[in-house]
This record gives C-alpha cells, sequence and structure tokens, in this order.
C-alpha cells in the first residue's frame, strides 16, 4: 500500500460537525494517512491541530429549489422501494385529505372561528391535490424521460468548491450525509473528473430509506448496520462490494460509557420522555403521566420526567405546567438547534427507565440498557400518530426483536404499562441488551466506528 494517502473530510452541517467533527470519529485515520477536513464556514472556527480548511455552502436558492423538487420527484418514483418515501410525498404535501380532526384545536374554536378555518383548510386540500397531481405525472416514467429529467437538472459543477477540494490534493474523498443534498453531486462529480474515490457515511438510521434518493452514487457508502445494508442495496441499488457496516461516532460514546457511573447531579428519581419531531400530541401523554405520579405518591414518591421536545421540532417549546415534569435544560432555548450530546446521554444513563415516540432515541436507550417505553398507538384524526407512523416507516420494520422495548399500542394501556416499567425499574434500571439491536446498530467497546472506518481505508487502499 502506497504510503501517505491523502483523505479529505467534508462536514457541511451543524449535526455532522457535532457527531463526527466534534467526537473525533476519524482520530484514527491520522495514523496512516494525511488527513484534511473542509467545514462549511457557517460552522465554529476554533483552533485545533487538525488540517482544515473552510468551503461556502452553495446559497443559489434557484439551484436548490430545483434540486430539491427533483428529489421529490426521485422520491415519488421511488414509492415502491420503501414505504417511507410514500409517507415523505404526503407530509410534504400535508393535508391531502379533508379531516376536521387535522385542524388544530379545533373543537376549541369559536363557531365563527371554525367556519373560517373550514374554508382556508378546504382551499388548503384542494391546492395540495393539485399539486400531487403534478407531481404524479411529472415523475411518471414517460413524462419524467421526456421532460422532467431535463428541466429540473441542476448543475453539478461548483468552481469554488472544487478549488477548495483541489487545496487539500484528496485521494479519497469522505461525506457524511443526512438526506440528498446539492453538495453530494457536485462532490461526485469533482471526483469522476479527477479519478478521486468518493466515499459518503450515514448519519443516522433512516437515511437510506426515508431521506434520500441518491442518483449520484459514490464508489462506497458506510452504513449503521446489517439492517441499513439491506436499504443501500435494495432501496438505493448498491452492489454488495459498495457497501461499508462501520456503526456510528455517536454510539461509540455509548458504548464506552454505558459501563461506567456517571455522576447524577439530580436529587430525585426521574424517567426520561424523549419527544418526536413530527407534531403529534405528546403533551397530552406528559399530563396523563403527570396525574398518574401525582395520584400513586406512595408508589413514585418524588419521582420526575425529564421532558426532552426533538430539538428540531418548530415550536417545540409549549406551555407545560405540571408537578412532577421538568423540561430539559438543554432544550429551552426557542429556535432548532443540535445540542450537545453529553447531558443527552448522561440522562438517559441515570434515567430509571425512557419513555418516548419513534425515534433514534429508542436504539440509543436500548443501547445504554433501559427499557424503552414505545409509544405507537393510533390516535384518531391524527397524521402524525405514532402508530400510523410505525406502520408508514421502512426503517421501524422489526423493531420488536429488541427485547428492551415496551410497545404501548393501545392508549388506554398507557398508565398501566407505565406502572408496570416503573415498577419493575426502581431495583433494577438496567437490563441485558438482546444481541438482537445489532440488526440495527451495529458495535461494541471493542467494534467501534473509528477502528472500522480505518479498516475500510485500509481495505479500499490495499
Amino acid at each position: 500500500m502506497k504510503k501517505n494517502f491523502n483523505v479529505t473530510i467534508i462536514i457541511a452541517r451543524e449535526d455532522f460537525y457535532r457527531n463526527f467533527y466534534k467526537t473525533n470519529a476519524f482520530k484514527d485515520l491520522d495514523s496512516k494517512f494525511n488527513v484534511s477536513y473542509l467545514l462549511s464556514n457557517n460552522l465554529p472556527k476554533i483552533n485545533s491541530e487538525r488540517k482544515v480548511f473552510f468551503f461556502e455552502i452553495n446559497q443559489n436558492s434557484k439551484s436548490n429549489s430545483k434540486f430539491s423538487y427533483r428529489t421529490f420527484l426521485q422520491m415519488n418514483r421511488a414509492k415502491n422501494r420503501s414505504k417511507s418515501f410514500q409517507f415523505r410525498v404526503e407530509r410534504m404535501l400535508y393535508p391531502l385529505k379533508f379531516n376536521l380532526n387535522y385542524i388544530p384545536n379545533f373543537k376549541f374554536l369559536k363557531k365563527s372561528d371554525k367556519f373560517k378555518k373550514i374554508i382556508f383548510f378546504f382551499i388548503k386540500v384542494i391546492l395540495n391535490n393539485l399539486k400531487y397531481l403534478k407531481v404524479k405525472i411529472l415523475s411518471s416514467e414517460s413524462i419524467f424521460k421526456i421532460f422532467s429529467e431535463k428541466f429540473y437538472y441542476t448543475s453539478k459543477e461548483n468552481e469554488i468548491f472544487e478549488t477548495k477540494l483541489a487545496e487539500t490534493n484528496p485521494d479519497i474523498i469522505i461525506v457524511p450525509f443526512g438526506s440528498q443534498e446539492l453538495i453530494l453531486p457536485q462532490v461526485i462529480n469533482f471526483c469522476k473528473k479527477n479519478k478521486i474515490l468518493s466515499y459518503f457515511i450515514t448519519d443516522n438510521w433512516d437515511n437510506l430509506s426515508s431521506k434520500s434518493v441518491l442518483e449520484d452514487k459514490p464508489d462506497f457508502i458506510g452504513v449503521w448496520s446489517p439492517q441499513a445494508k439491506n436499504h443501500a442495496t435494495e432501496i438505493q441499488n448498491f452492489k454488495e462490494n459498495q457497501v461499508i457496516i462501520l456503526g456510528s461516532p455517536r454510539f461509540d460514546i455509548i458504548f464506552n460509557k454505558r459501563d461506567q457511573i456517571i455522576k447524577n447531579d439530580l436529587k430525585f428519581n426521574y424517567i426520561l420522555f424523549l419527544g418526536h419531531l413530527f407534531d403529534w400530541n405528546e403533551e397530552e401523554v406528559i399530563e396523563i403521566l403527570d396525574n398518574e405520579i401525582s395520584s400513586r405518591r406512595e408508589l413514585y414518591k418524588n419521582t420526575k420526567i425529564i421532558y426532552r421536545p426533538h430539538p428540531q421540532r418548530i415550536g417545540r417549546l409549549r406551555k407545560i405546567n405540571l408537578k412532577n415534569v421538568i423540561i430539559d435544560e438543554d432544550l429551552k432555548e426557542t429556535g432548532t438547534y443540535w445540542p450537545s450530546l453529553d447531558n443527552y446521554f448522561k440522562n438517559i444513563h441515570n434515567s430509571l427507565f425512557v419513555v418516548g415516540s419513534l425515534t433514534t432515541g429508542l436504539l440509543e436507550a436500548s443501547a445504554f440498557s433501559k427499557r424503552y417505553m414505545l409509544l405507537c398507538y393510533e390516535d384518531d384524526g391524527d397524521f402524525f400518530s405514532q402508530g400510523s407512523i410505525l406502520k408508514k416507516f421502512t426503517h421501524f420494520k422489526g423493531l420488536e426483536r429488541i427485547d428492551t422495548i415496551e410497545f404501548c399500542h393501545k392508549k388506554d394501556e398507557l398508565i398501566s404499562k407505565f406502572r408496570n416499567l416503573f415498577e419493575k425499574s426502581i431495583n433494577s434500571p438496567n437490563i441485558k441488551i438482546s444481541k438482537q439491536l445489532d440488526y440495527f446498530i451495529r458495535g461494541d467497546n471493542n467494534n467501534t466506528f473509528r477502528k472500522n472506518v480505518l479498516k475500510s481505508l485500509d481495505d479500499i487502499f490495499a
């Protein structure tokens, strides 16, 4: 193997900065390769021993909009490969059906306001169905090939970006990613022109089954697990030898911390509640659980619920003034952002158990050996109810394999299951981790992302 291959790692977003750059996910590469980082110029500029360059993200709104719409059409074309794509299309065009239950707080409105809301909602449904008709026509096989593919084409040339890439003189370019963005085909375009290898790495659980249709494919793609490898080959049409199971740097932190004693600064027992990105009625659940704790003080004593709303949920800070519920300190600011992982993992680690929705948090809690009460019941008229989400997302298939998860399929089982988990967890908050978790997230103290990504480059350059 030639010595001193040059590896360039592109960090384009705040969440990738947190999950890959701040975790030193690529630290082990330094022992064998010349590593350069190319960071978006909106990310922190701090002193570092690493070789760091900065680049300007493409801010051309017309190009980004055209590229996004093309990706949207591709997603509709690929909906037979993943049911998540169908849901994503419907979500982006929500609402498509006229249902009074879809109108927020409809039953609490005055009669005059109800009439206005009904008219407004009816018009919105009509317009959204016209948009959907347009999507269906433009994404149909014949129309897409004749018209859409050319009309919604976006140039992959980006001279300023390519100049910055050239400064790093790469032999391979690594890009953590979460969804299809214009930077990805621009990287592949540069690599093909200059005979450089490209290597994309998924940041999250559902990246290949619900957020992306990778029209331009890298030479290699790194994924979390055997499940994600299946998604890469069956949904994204990668060849087996292009897909490399790496695990995740976020889970490396968990595997390192889970057997440690992490000081709990709180003077009471608590259950952690993890909210969802989508706007479903999780506040109602919290109120029910708060009443349960208050009504059975002899059982719960001074137990609290720490509520962690999803950091990307728009308008997530609702009015919650409950005796036994505390908002997570990291999520008290307005706006959407990505808080530090440190307190989040500490809160999971020291909790009695976790209650939550269908998020990556259920894997994170399970990796910490915590019981997870999964709220997955249907809520009449709620498009974003967790029972509906469970059925409509591909990456949730097979969750019943994980024995740390307690499914709550019925709303009227909420209190009994919560009480039962509390009684189990008060004396034994941790349980043995099922090996079935490996299907969804691969790794342990010895099988880390850092080691796996180094080994993958050794194999690629062998």
